[in-house]
């Protein structure tokens, strides 16, 4: 919501598009994540590719990447005006087409606040090598 042209915006609202975004990729429910993700979304997955919205929505629709587990922890947050981060750990675990994968991660999301709502704007996420 908007006071005198200032945004107005909570932590928790904050949380919960980061939550929607996972609820999104669980169920490979590619219309929601197009209403999330910023149509100038750039992404680091975890191989160091470069990803945009159109193959983030492509790899995540129907017939894409099936994540069995999506769990974050330690996470923080920030925000400053319209710009939040999130950042923490998290495991991936699933399949693309006949190969499975792990991933143990450390991940940083940019939300911007366009609108009345917290749009994924850019994504980074390391892969945590063994002891780390």
């Amino acid at each position: 919501m908007a006071n005198g042209g200032i945004v107005v915006t909570t932590t928790e609202d904050l949380l919960e598009a980061s939550a929607a975004i996972r609820r999104a990729l669980l169920s490979n429910d590619a219309e929601a994540l197009g209403r999330l993700v910023a149509d100038d979304y750039c992404g680091i997955d975890p191989t160091g590719g470069r990803q945009d919205r159109a193959m983030l929505l492509e790899a995540y629709g129907p017939g894409g990447v099936r994540l069995l587990e999506f769990e974050i922890r330690d996470v923080t947050t920030r925000i400053v005006g319209d710009v939040g981060l999130v950042m923490g750990l998290g495991t991936l675990r699933g399949s693309y087409g006949d190969q499975t994968f792990q991933h143990d991660v450390r991940f940083l999301d940019v939300y911007v606040h366009r609108g009345s709502a917290w749009l994924l704007w850019v994504s980074q996420v390391t892969e945590l090598q063994p002891g780390a």
